[in-house]
């Protein structure tokens, strides 16, 4: 066997794998209701999930349990000019008869919490029963304090000076005039929700219901794989308005049956748009409550949910 398949047999990594993958779950189901508090407070809108990975490979035979903030649409720190990160790992790289290990909570929003130097062990002491219970539980007290530490860490991020990277084909298409052209949500930085969209028809009184529902998540990468041209110039319409940091625009697409609202940053950059082939152009927006009120100008009325934009009802329409 070679040393990497040597340890991954032996008592210290088999122990300490099972040890992290129950406890990460759990640690995190912990902090979340915390954690999502914060940022209703914060009132921060923009996706930033805690996220675990287990036994996952870093680099080569490195090997890593990770509970983290994830941070990979956001712009780094101009203060540091790097990556924002908070995370607790395990740490283990496997070396020529040694491993080194170590765990930490780490975070470029805290000074003191940078990464430290590894520990080597002799991988002929893996199996040592008293090194194997020593180290265990140093990682199970690790563990033990970490949903405090961490939600403590997460209240020394300022999150209004974190940036969220827009994708730059979507925000060339929007600034030329073109959404998507099919129901869906699109967002700034490259997400879909690919809309469910189906009517009834009652004959009985002759009324007609529209019904518009999430289907999946997808992204712009995946959809162009299949179909490059999904593009459909839109109209904006006079009426625009700002509204909680944010700007409302709305019109037609190229169709006459398709209407369009959107949310861009008062700088005009997309932070979400919504695109309906059935609704006719959208001549009028308005926000009542938390709930943004669409009408197309054949009767039609949308009511979008702002504080979950996949909440869409078709309220009324005129038959």
């Amino acid at each position: 066997m070679n040393d990497l398949e040597i340890v991954k047999k032996s008592k210290f990594y088999t122990e300490l794998n099972v040890l992290l993958r129950e406890q990460l779950t759990k640690i995190k189901q912990s902090i979340d209701p915390a954690y999502e508090q914060v940022l209703k407070e914060k009132q921060f809108n923009h996706p930033l999930p805690i996220i675990c990975q287990f036994e996952y490979a870093a680099w080569g035979l490195n090997k890593q349990w990770r509970l983290e903030l994830d941070f990979d649409e956001y712009q780094w720190s101009n203060e540091s000019v790097k990556p924002h990160f908070l995370n607790a790992f395990v740490f283990l790289s496997v070396g020529k008869e040694s491993i080194g290990f170590k765990y930490q909570l780490c975070s470029s929003f805290n000074n003191i919490l940078q990464p430290s130097e590894v520990e080597k062990i002799e991988i002929r002491r893996l199996n040592d029963t008293d090194l194997v219970t020593d180290k265990l539980n140093q990682v199970r007290q690790f563990l033990e304090d970490l949903p405090e530490h961490f939600l403590q860490e997460i209240e020394k991020i300022n999150f209004d000076e974190l940036e969220y990277m827009m994708h730059p084909k979507i925000q060339e298409k929007w600034k030329q005039g073109y959404l998507p052209g099919f129901d869906c949500i699109i967002m700034g930085e490259g997400d879909f929700v690919i809309g469910n969209v189906y009517s009834t028809y009652d004959p009985n009184n002759g009324e007609t219901k529209q019904y518009w529902s999430p289907l999946c998540d997808t992204t712009l990468e995946s959809i162009e794989k299949y179909d490059d041209d999904i593009w459909t110039e839109v109209g904006i319409f006079h009426g625009a308005f700002e509204y909680n940091n944010q700007k409302f625009v709305f019109g037609d697409g190229a169709m006459g049956n398709e209407g369009y609202v959107a949310s861009t940053t008062i700088n005009g950059e997309l932070n979400w748009a919504i695109f309906f082939t059935f609704s006719n152009p959208i001549h009028k927006v308005e926000v009542i409550g938390t709930h943004l009120i669409c009408y197309g100008d054949t009767g039609t009325i949308i009511d979008i949910d702002l504080n979950n934009i996949t909440k869409i009802k078709v309220t009324h329409q005129n038959t």
